[in-house]
């Protein structure tokens, strides 16, 4: 629990890219082009048996124009088959963010199931730099909060109560910025939080996953509806699930593998992944919602605006 405790952030939310809704975006999405400026991220979470909520809210501009765009595919040919290997480098959302100026924010206003008018969302006071699910550095942030090991033994800081992430729901963000090309000009984005579902393996429960080494992982579960566009085109409502492994005594470097489902409800984990994992370490089964959108981060420059909303499941494993 210690380890959890002093590596609380260590916890990786992310998704793919590709061309379908289990580990692709596809086209239409107003930032999908643009260089990477921000982000809401709300999470709606179960970590070792509790219940918590998280939002985080960042804007920024600077210089660094790459995309940083989501995800290397996995190569199911590969001997990972479907997990992508993280031990050695960094993609989003966990590609460091460089020479950005954070950004003031005339308001930061959110609104849905569970929030009775509007929640503004304050600027965290100290600064939060760290958040509870990226390995990024944030000049600040709205929200998050720095972690506080002795408010919860999880280590986290669960920043809103569990009703303020209503799975299936519709949540509006607003941060006075106006929307670029391919959105109304209006200043509110709208996100869709994943619905529940049953996890698999009893993830995200007090008791840990036990592992067996050298053998595949295989485990399949019952999951919600994914919605996608009439061509089966992603839309706000579709999202990805995935499992995470991290090694949160790897200070610098925690992150191991990322695994995608080869069909709705199914994954294997090859040998080959197992058996690099450490023999410790957190696993993650999450569904995640992503849609790029677009804001104006300083006159005349419009950087991709991230909307992350994410059901989660956090647990310690054990090989044996």
């Amino acid at each position: 629990m210690s380890v959890l405790k002093a590596f609380g952030l260590l916890i990786l939310t992310t998704a793919a890219c590709g061309g379908d809704p289990l580990t692709g975006y596809g086209d239409g999405h107003p930032g999908q082009a643009l260089a990477e400026g921000g982000e809401i991220r709300h999470e709606n979470v179960r970590i070792l048996g509790k219940t918590q909520t998280w939002i985080m809210v960042y804007q920024y501009t600077g210089p660094d124009q790459k995309m940083n765009a989501p995800f290397a595919a996995p190569d199911p040919k590969s001997q990972f088959g479907q997990c992508v290997d993280e031990r050695a480098s960094a993609t989003w959302p966990v590609h460091p963010i460089t020479g950005a100026t954070y950004l003031d924010l005339s308001k930061v206003e959110l609104s849905g199931p569970g929030i009775t008018g509007t929640l503004s969302i304050p600027k965290s006071t100290p600064p939060n730099t760290v958040g509870n699910s990226t390995f990024r550095t944030y000049g600040f942030t709205y929200g998050g909060g720095a972690l506080n090991a002795m408010a919860d033994d999880t280590g986290f800081n669960a920043t809103l109560a569990p009703a303020e992430a209503t799975p299936g729901g519709d949540y509006t963000l607003d941060i006075g910025k106006k929307g670029g090309p391919g959105t109304d000009g209006g200043t509110k984005m709208t996100y869709h939080m994943p619905e529940m579902y049953t996890t698999p393996l009893g993830i995200g429960g007090a008791a840990p996953v036990m592992i067996m080494a050298h053998k595949d992982l295989e485990f399949t579960w019952t999951p919600p509806v994914n919605k996608t566009g009439p061509d089966g085109q992603h839309i706000r409502e579709t999202h990805f699930n995935f499992t995470f492994f991290a090694d949160p005594a790897n200070a610098a470097n925690p992150p191991q593998f990322i695994c995608f489902p080869d069909k709705d409800g199914h994954q294997l984990i090859p040998a080959a992944v197992i058996d690099l994992l450490p023999a410790n370490g957190l696993i993650v089964n999450a569904n995640l919602s992503h849609w790029m959108d677009s804001r104006e981060a300083k006159p005349g420059e419009f950087r991709r605006f991230d909307l992350v909303s994410i059901y989660c499941n956090i647990s310690a494993y054990a090989k044996q």
